[in-house]
């Protein structure tokens, strides 16, 4: 049920013909700020400018470094997103969320899911 896909070295990035766009992090990655640039243009690319529902899948291990953080913290706003719906499985995945957490807007509803239908079916009841 994909319109387009592209795979870059850390994230597996598609649009949905639902309507979201899912963003699925690849087991065992370590996303540096290069990877953090390189998975934002992919983003931005596939929302072409408007405000898109968003799925991020943030199963499995992976990691992240400080400036990859800083550098996507700095690009990730509410300006091209609906709504979050973020798919987790473990505690070392929320671990990671004290850092997704920091986007948290009032204006931005979000969600966390161990299922991705449930995320989905959230998502597309917005």
């Amino acid at each position: 049920m994909q319109l387009k896909k592209q795979n870059t070295r850390t994230a597996e990035i598609s649009l949905d013909k639902r309507g979201f766009m899912k963003i699925k992090i690849l087991p065992d990655s370590i996303i540096d700020v290069e990877d953090a640039l390189d998975n934002l243009l992919v983003i931005k690319s596939y929302s072409s400018g408007k405000k898109i529902l968003k799925l991020i899948d943030l199963r499995g291990r992976w990691t992240m470094t400080k400036t990859a953080k800083e550098v996507s913290k700095k690009n990730v706003s509410a300006e091209n997103t609906i709504a979050r719906a973020y798919v987790i499985d473990s505690y070392l995945t929320k671990i990671m969320l004290s850092f997704f957490q920091s986007f948290q807007s009032k204006e931005l509803p979000q969600q966390f899911f161990n299922s991705e239908e449930d995320a989905i079916k959230w998502l597309l009841s917005l």
